[in-house]
């Protein structure tokens, strides 16, 4: 009873030390693939467009933010992020997709500055995306989701910032870990927590 009763309280801590997920990385010379219009349709537009898959997953459930905005020497011309949920297939882009967003003009909460318009994009609770209208799905705790970064057309390409954030939890970069593993991952916080007390 004891054992589960710290893993327990370690799993509960980690979640006040919420840290966000940032990077960057380019789309130029990515492989390419069709990407969606809508949650139901595939673009005509884009056809062919470049893509970068970003794995993750967050250890506390809740509403989370997904930036993206074209940086760099190279910076991207028009992007373009998807979220998606389980897995991601290039070749099946509608299963597991859960939102979708294009253009944002307005201060970003989880990477520094302000969107760019057609070079930025966003996915936040209570904000209006291209595909869920203002819904943008709860992510839930020590599940697998994929932030993919593209473009517009098939021409837009080029680097990229990229945050996800702004929740309860801390977002990790990656697969999720098995089950054995997360509670080991706890009994490690907890030690952590300890040895910062003395």
């Amino acid at each position: 009873m004891k054992k589960i009763a710290l893993i327990a309280l370690a799993l509960v801590s980690t979640g006040a030390f919420a840290q966000n997920l940032l990077g960057s990385g380019t789309t130029t010379g990515a492989p390419v693939w069709n990407r969606p219009s809508s949650l139901s349709s595939l673009s005509g537009v884009g056809t062919a467009t470049p893509y970068v898959v970003i794995p993750f997953w967050v250890d506390v459930t809740g509403s989370y933010v997904m930036e993206a905005n074209g940086a760099g020497a190279a910076p991207h011309t028009d992007t373009y992020i998807f979220l998606y949920g389980s897995s991601f297939n290039a070749a099946t882009p509608l299963t597991n997709l859960l939102d979708g967003d294009d253009d944002f003009s307005g201060t970003f909460t989880v990477l520094t500055g302000s969107g760019q318009g057609l070079a930025s994009s966003r996915m936040a609770a209570g904000e209006t995306s291209n595909f869920t209208g203002g819904t943008a799905p709860v992510l839930v705790a020590n599940s697998q989701y994929y932030l993919i970064v593209s473009g517009f057309g098939n021409t837009d390409q080029g680097s990229f910032d990229y945050g996800i954030g702004g929740g309860q939890g801390t977002v990790h970069a990656g697969a999720v870990p098995e089950p054995a593993t997360m509670a080991i991952l706890g009994v490690a916080a907890l030690a952590a927590a300890r040895r910062r007390k003395k």
